[in-house]
């Protein structure tokens, strides 16, 4: 559904107006369609000024834009659609028919079609969440459309996720419930648990973008010697974070007493760290994954599990979510948290915001916050 009404670039709700609706029907089949409103009056000003459709399912809504209505920002009108269920033919015929010259999506948006390209007004895409390759060819960057996304925003809360992961791994949490119902001395909890100290820990991390960095800055005070390796990344980023550049993955995961995967998933590090790079960790080491999972040689980790050698912690997987007969639901020494390193609840809001802020600095000629370059697509996920 599309609404009009008064559009505030600072997030506070006002009163919409609804437009006088016509209907036009998205996909082959009623069962699977979205409706757009539509109203004379706007389809006879589309081409004249610029349209901003923020593409968002209700739930979508609610969580970033908490108040929001759609409506107009200076002489810019804007409007909201669900196309979370329609045909590819329907976002298309949609695409064609609202003409916008600013998008704003999140992890509903469909991918843009390729041959839509060359006959729309889109100038810029605003991605309130992180990832655009779902979303954006590359070609469309390449022919000059501004992307943005939610930039550095949400790394420092991946970044804490890590490290919770981390001590909550160190000190044996997954035993803590079983000391708790059986009594023990402590010399047999101690013996169980088999606590660490994080303080002087080997730490290599997998990958060094914004939640690497936030990740650096957080482990600093526990005074551990940090290694960092991801291709591509130039020796000033080392530098400005003191953290030592390895020359390859396999100088990362030597001897390493805890090693966070924080890297990108592509052509290149899919499956990079495989059973021979796990082996090369010193025994009992941590190994936490809050990047991709398809980074990882999952079996090898359940097998490195059970074996006692490693000590498995991740956020992301190979099946999201996760199927209920994984092996690694069962497997002891594997701790697992469902995917909730990205954005907390109280986060969100600020993700909409900061998006709301792009599109207004776009229409008053402005270059937005946060955008894609051609080398930070091909590096992401």
């Amino acid at each position: 559904m599309v609404q009009a009404g008064r559009f505030d670039s600072k997030n506070k709700r006002v009163e919409a107006i609804r437009l006088r609706p016509s209907r036009l029907e998205l996909g082959s089949e009623r069962s699977c369609m979205n409706t757009l409103e539509l109203s004379e009056t706007w389809r006879a000003a589309k081409s004249s000024i610029d349209h901003v459709v923020v593409v968002l399912t209700p739930y979508e809504r609610d969580l970033f834009l908490p108040g929001w209505k759609p409506g107009q920002e200076g002489s810019a009108r804007v409007s909201h659609v669900d196309v979370s269920q329609s045909s590819r033919q329907g976002w298309l015929d949609m695409l064609r028919e609202m003409n916008p010259t600013v998008l704003v999506t999140a992890w509903s948006c469909p991918t843009l079609p390729l041959e839509w390209w060359g006959e729309s007004s889109l100038r810029y895409l605003c991605s309130i969440t992180g990832s655009v390759k779902p979303r954006v060819p590359r070609a469309f960057i390449e022919q000059g459309l501004l992307v943005s996304n939610w930039g550095s925003l949400i790394s420092h809360t991946v970044a804490e996720h890590a490290l919770l992961l981390i001590l909550a791994s160190l000190r044996g949490i997954q035993g803590w419930p079983a000391m708790m119902r059986e009594p023990r001395d402590m010399l047999q909890m101690m013996r169980h648990l088999k606590t660490r100290r994080l303080r002087g820990a080997r730490v290599g991390i997998h990958g060094f973008g914004a939640i690497a960095r936030e990740l650096v800055l957080m482990l600093k005070p526990h005074h551990v010697e940090l290694s960092a390796y991801s291709e591509g990344v130039p020796q000033a980023h080392y530098d400005e974070y003191s953290v030592r550049r390895c020359r390859s993955l396999e100088e990362l995961f030597a001897g390493a007493d805890i090693l966070i995967e924080c890297e990108g998933l592509n052509e290149r590090t899919k499956g990079a760290v495989t059973r021979e790079m796990l082996a090369l960790l010193a025994d009992d080491a941590v190994f936490v994954n809050v990047g991709r999972g398809r980074v990882v040689d999952e079996c090898a980790l359940i097998d490195c599990a059970r074996e006692g050698r490693l000590r498995v912690a991740l956020d992301v997987y190979h099946r999201e979510p996760l199927p209920m007969d994984s092996p690694l639901l069962d497997t002891p020494g594997i701790l697992l948290s469902p995917h909730v390193a990205g954005p907390t609840s109280d986060t969100y809001p600020l993700c909409g915001e900061q998006a709301l802020e792009n599109v207004a600095r776009f229409l008053r000629g402005e270059t937005p916050s946060h955008l894609v370059t051609l080398e930070a697509y091909d590096r992401s996920t």
